[in-house]
């Protein structure tokens, strides 16, 4: 049977036991890895720290208010327009919600499209994309500028369409040949209220075409009984359905009008709403 091993004893000689003692490993005073964590967690609790003076900070200094807003792809609106509507000078860029600016830019009857950024420290950015006009629309005694879906844009002074349109910026020159339709049943109208698209999209394709045929427009004037009626510069007049084939009805009116001067007679009004039964008087 072995026997069990032991420490050799060497009496009670001092200097024997501590070279025993120093022999034997130790226990450690700290838990393995536990100086490593305590580091760990001070830089954390650092890091915290710094961070909620950081938002703080930010969610508070001066130095973040807005102080500028800078709008691009405005022509026809300006920029105080703009501003006023964003209603951002004085927030923190921060908490800026671009969600609701852009929707409250977007509600501006001749805004399109936005976009809304920041620059820090203190500058929102507003980009938009304007509704293209079309036309200039008479109600009354006040002018507007509708868009191709009828939309109305702005108004503006009948007798300076062009400087007024612009809001004193530099124009847009694609304004100048816009036509004009004039509602004889005129009504009330405010930007955002929508016209009859068929009469300008109508307005327009005859501006182009009746000058091919010899006839010059000096107006279109629509209403909802009528239609379309056109005075001309040789002192008749011509009618047509803002909802028919324009190419045909200006056919019909070429060839009464060859009519008309062939026989050499007169009319005030060429009716050519009703395809193939055109009438004049």
């Amino acid at each position: 049977m072995a026997r069990a091993a032991h420490r050799p004893s060497y009496g009670h000689n001092p200097a024997a036991d501590r070279a025993v003692r120093a022999a034997i490993d130790r226990e450690p005073w700290l838990p393995p890895g536990f100086l490593g964590w305590v580091v760990g967690r001070v830089l954390a609790l650092a890091l915290l720290v710094g961070a909620g003076w950081l938002v703080y900070d930010c969610g508070s200094s001066d130095r973040f208010q807005v102080h500028s807003v800078r709008v691009q792809g405005n022509v026809l609106l300006s920029r105080a327009e703009v501003e006023n509507v964003a209603a951002v000078i004085g927030a923190n860029v921060f908490w800026v919600d671009r969600g609701q600016v852009g929707a409250r830019v977007r509600a501006l009857p001749l805004v399109q499209q936005v976009e809304v950024g920041a620059t820090l420290p203190d500058t929102v950015e507003i980009s938009i994309v304007e509704r293209q006009p079309a036309a200039f629309w008479v109600s009354g005694d006040q002018s507007f500028l509708v868009d191709g879906e009828g939309v109305i844009l702005k108004p503006v002074d009948a007798e300076t369409q062009q400087a007024r349109a612009c809001a004193g910026q530099p124009c847009d020159p694609r304004l100048a040949p816009l036509p004009t339709v004039a509602q004889l049943d005129g009504q009330p109208l405010t930007p955002g209220d929508r016209v009859d698209a068929g009469a300008l999209a109508t307005s327009a394709r005859l501006a182009a075409l009746l000058p091919t045929v010899g006839v010059q427009p000096l107006g279109f004037e629509w209403s909802r009984e009528i239609g379309l009626e056109v005075p001309t510069r040789d002192g008749w007049r011509a009618r047509f359905d803002d909802v028919g084939n324009v190419e045909q009805q200006v056919a019909s009116l070429r060839a009464v009008r060859d009519e008309l001067a062939r026989t050499r007679a007169a009319a005030e009004l060429i009716d050519v709403r009703f395809r193939d039964r055109p009438y004049f008087r």
